[in-house]
């Protein structure tokens, strides 16, 4: 049977590293504080771009990870896809252009494309590209994700600018026949589209950022605070769902990663299911939140200990507007 089954990964931190102390002097000169909130989601540190840093030079560094860590010839990759709500271009496509940038390395590439559902993109991401390998002839692919968030936060948004953070990711997909089956067991999404209207960015809407008229800060991103206290509800029955679609209990699930937005609601969720301790790890204290790339970031932080053979890992995240994802995966 045909499997598709991840390589390895890679990622990319900028060099900038910012801890609490650094946004609490931020914020106290603007008479604001982010203190108890950073506290409260588990922050310790987090890593800002520098200049001339952007989504593609991330992705690029990530991918170039990827590729030492596993040995990885570029020509033999046939497929790139982006996944980021932070593009550097709209036209060529992030995906594209970094196909571009490698020249003649990446010649036999064979499909290109970016893929935008915020935070839930990279998994999201490893879904469609695996559907898309199991019913084509690509055997190797590249899944990319990047979150480069502080150059469009508002400096006075304590929960953006002061929780969120830069950082890109890379997976390695390779495809193989194999007798058993492993790799991307199932797939849940969900969607609730009443906060919409909560998170935004543009603030001012594409059609308004050429214009002069609009200040720099309505170009920026938009985050209207509003309660996600249902969230480990919302995770907790997704994934009884999807155990219950495999017969599997929750004590077969070896490991599982959750967003790193907050801690507290990951913690919740174990609660709800009953996990034990060990399987759970949160590095949002580490890295901060970066959005599409943070359940990755944790993969390839635990590699060793979650890739073992046989291993079953949940992942499960969750986007603006909102969109919910839950992923289970065998090694």
């Amino acid at each position: 049977m045909k499997n598709i089954i991840i390589r390895g990964t890679g990622v990319y931190f900028p060099a900038n590293k910012v801890y609490n102390q650094q946004l609490d002097e931020h914020f106290e000169k603007r008479g604001l504080s982010a203190h108890n909130l950073m506290e409260h989601l588990g922050r310790r540190k987090r890593y800002f771009i520098s200049e001339g840093e952007n989504t593609l030079t991330m992705c690029k560094n990530a991918i170039d990870n990827c590729v030492a860590k596993l040995g990885i010839d570029l020509q033999d990759i046939e497929m790139i896809v982006v996944c980021t709500d932070t593009p550097e271009y709209l036209f060529p496509s992030n995906a594209m252009a970094l196909t571009g940038l490698y020249e003649d390395k990446l010649r036999n590439v064979k499909t290109a494309f970016d893929l935008n559902s915020n935070c839930t993109g990279m998994i999201q991401g490893l879904d469609v590209v695996y559907k898309y390998m199991q019913t084509s002839n690509i055997s190797k692919a590249l899944v990319v994700g990047c979150f480069c968030i502080t150059p469009i936060a508002l400096w006075s948004d304590t929960v953006v600018y002061g929780t969120f953070a830069d950082a890109a990711a890379c997976i390695a997909l390779d495809s193989c026949e194999e007798a058993n089956r492993r790799g991307f067991l199932d797939t849940l999404v969900q969607v609730d589209a009443q906060f919409y209207k909560q998170v935004i960015y543009p603030g001012c809407g594409m059609a308004k950022v050429p214009l002069k008229s609009i200040e720099p800060n309505e170009k920026r991103l938009i985050w209207n605070p509003f309660k996600m206290d249902f969230l480990p509800q919302v995770w907790y029955n997704m994934i009884m769902k999807v155990l219950d679609n495999h017969s599997l209990t929750v004590e077969d699930i070896d490991f599982f990663i959750f967003s790193q937005l907050s801690d507290a609601f990951n913690m919740k969720t174990l609660e709800l299911l009953h996990i034990p301790e060990g399987k759970y790890h949160f590095v949002g204290n580490e890295y901060g939140y970066t959005g599409n790339t943070c359940p990755v970031l944790c993969l390839n932080r635990m590699w060793d200990t979650y890739a073992a053979a046989g291993n079953k890992i949940i992942i499960s995240t969750v986007g603006a507007g909102l969109s919910y994802i839950v992923q289970l995966y065998q090694f």
